[in-house]
């Protein structure tokens, strides 16, 4: 009697989890990625923003950006947080498109403007890349 009790909660609870996992599966947009590569003069180096974005459950968008060789596909950007030199909240709808703007300077200079969506949350600045060569200057947008 026990191991039929046993057998019926074990199946009762296979079927919530696969009913749960249904419903997941429908009810959650799957997120929008979008990646934009911007090489170095010298083509060595390029900077990667990566802009993911959705609206269910709840609005969202959040860009990075990642520097490193040239030769690693830009979805190195989306795998490798080490290499991540700015994350942040996406900028208010009006600067959305523009920001954050990548610049480079030189082979090892990168000038990045950004804004600050929410002051609770500031973005995540770095002043170097991974490797140390390539310098990072920061330009606040109004």
């Amino acid at each position: 009697m026990k191991t039929k009790t046993v057998i019926l909660i074990f199946i009762g609870l296979l079927v919530a989890m696969t009913a749960g996992s249904i419903y997941l599966a429908l009810t959650t947009e799957r997120a929008q990625k979008s990646v934009v590569a911007v090489p170095a003069p010298d083509g060595k180096y390029k900077a990667v923003r990566l802009r993911v974005s959705g609206s269910k459950p709840e609005p969202y968008c959040v860009d990075t950006i990642a520097v490193y060789l040239s030769i690693y596909p830009d979805s190195f950007a989306a795998s490798e947080r080490n290499y991540e030199v700015y994350g942040g909240v996406c900028p208010p709808s009006g600067q959305a498109d523009a920001l954050p703007k990548i610049e480079w300077i030189d082979n090892n200079s990168l000038r990045i403007t950004y804004a600050v969506a929410d002051p609770a949350k500031p973005p995540r600045l770095k002043d170097k890349d991974a490797s140390l060569f390539v310098d990072i200057q920061w330009v606040k947008a109004d």
